[in-house]
């Protein structure tokens, strides 16, 4: 038999968990009766009674299965987590909120079954500030221009993922992942299906100004392809208009600027290069210090 991981991110999510457990289980009870299941909940170190909640539901029920982090490490590690942890054919991922219709897991499988190794939810229509809507766009469009791979404008983390590509996730401790990006580059036959978001069932959303903007800036410098490229266009250009310019008013310089100025820009220029070749070096220094292994975990529980 089959199995499909089901696999929930969640940060003080009481008013929602045991709905969104109750919308899972029903799907599998009526719609897909003939695969087998786990759901796991990943906590990013929640302070209200999540924890309670989740350990009472692994008690009463062996296919639900709960790790709690030592502090939180934010929603992009959260999912990481899940696939590593997971066993079956197929994860998918579903947030707690049930923004996303768990009606849909049918859709992603029957998909998948079609010989598709990622099935994502394009998002038609969502009840959410139009602002926010369009910087949403904006990012992608940024993250298209240079990226080895095209992301979908309006898609998010409900997706399915098939075990091939999980099973590529098993050695990455990336303590910051695109998970996204990750998917996306590992695809070999990736497919969108259209559905409308629904407003969160109860409690607040997680993800404000703040953190919307800190995950964008950590999905640039995860997509390496796009960080990398972008920032060596820019080195260079820099770097060689601004010598251009400086050889240009040393043979002019009579006319444009005396010796002392054009001495000075020289100096200048020679400064921009050896930061780009700092800023260089400490970007791979970065990289490599985020493969550090530590343990992040404060419990697991059924596995």
């Amino acid at each position: 038999m089959k199995k499909i991981s089901i696999c929930i991110p969640v940060l003080n999510e009481e008013e929602n968990i045991l709905n969104a457990y109750n919308k899972v289980i029903k799907v599998f009870d009526e719609k897909i009766k003939s695969y087998d299941y786990e759901i796991i909940f990943t906590d990013n170190h929640s302070k209200d009674g999540t924890e309670n909640i989740l350990q009472d539901l692994c008690e009463k029920n062996q296919k639900v299965k709960y790790i709690r982090f030592k502090n939180n490490l934010d929603y992009d590690k959260s999912i990481l987590e899940a696939y590593k942890h997971s066993t079956g054919d197929v994860a998918i991922v579903l947030d707690c909120d049930l923004q996303d219709p768990p009606d849909f897991i049918f859709n992603f499988i029957k998909k998948w079954e079609e010989g598709y190794d990622v099935v994502f939810g394009v998002v038609k229509s969502r009840k959410e500030n139009s602002i926010v809507n369009f910087l949403r766009k904006i990012f992608y469009l940024m993250m298209n221009l240079n990226a080895q791979f095209k992301y979908p404008l309006n898609a998010n983390d409900f997706r399915l993922v098939d075990r091939k590509l999980i099973n590529c996730f098993k050695d990455n401790n990336n303590l910051f992942p695109y998970v996204r990006g990750l998917t996306f580059s590992l695809a070999t036959k990736p497919i969108g299906i259209e559905y409308d978001r629904e407003d969160r069932k109860a409690g607040k959303s997680k993800l404000g100004m703040y953190k919307s903007f800190t995950y964008g800036i950590n999905a640039l410098l995860e997509e390496t392809f796009f960080f990398t490229k972008i920032f060596r266009r820019i080195s260079l250009v820099l770097v060689l208009g601004g010598l251009l310019f400086s050889i240009i008013n040393l043979f002019f310089s009579f006319k444009f600027l005396n010796i002392y100025d054009t001495l000075l820009i020289i100096l200048l220029i020679s400064i921009f290069f050896l930061l780009a070749i700092i800023c260089e070096y400490v970007t791979r220094i970065y990289f490599q210090l985020k493969k550090t292994e530590k343990n992040i975990y404060e419990k697991k529980i059924n596995f």
